[in-house]
């Protein structure tokens, strides 16, 4: 059932019993489809020249802002063009550091058990391993050209 679906079923519900309009508006509010799946204010993640034009992306990832193009002029996101943003709000370079970072934690895994039931690792020591690649994991190196602070547009 879709999401239209829902919503259409709720309403008709709420017709057959008499349900209160402050009621049927906040379950609308609700259930109704969001446009482009955005539960987001643009406004929040993005700066805008005066045209509308999108110059700097907050990134979802590392939380820094990121201009939408290097200074090659290549994109630093990919585009959505069926999206209000126009753009992913994951950058290119996260999207590889995520990558990157969750195949290194694989390899690291797989090495600390292979050791743990070879036996050439305690278990503390294997424990202590895991967390420490763990944190490695979640640790990324920034791109040039970001900044935690919001840029102007």
């Amino acid at each position: 059932m879709t999401k239209k679906e829902v919503l259409a079923e709720a309403l008709l519900i709420c017709e057959n019993h008499g349900v209160p309009a402050e009621a049927v508006k906040a379950l609308t509010t609700l259930l109704e489809p969001k446009k482009g799946g955005a539960a987001f204010n643009i406004d929040d993640v993005a700066v805008r020249t005066e045209d509308g034009e999108v110059t700097y992306i907050l990134d979802s990832v590392f939380k820094v802002w990121m201009p939408v193009y290097d200074a090659d002029g290549e994109a630093n996101f990919y585009e959505k063009p069926d999206t209000e943003l126009g753009w992913s709000r994951f950058s290119r370079a996260a999207e590889k550091a995520r990558k990157d970072a969750e195949k290194t934690f694989k390899a690291t895994k797989d090495a600390i058990f292979s050791d743990l039931m070879a036996g050439d690792v305690e278990a503390a020591a294997a424990q202590t391993l895991m967390e420490e690649a763990e944190v490695a994991r979640k640790s990324f190196e920034l791109p040039e050209g970001t900044t935690e602070d919001r840029p102007e547009a």
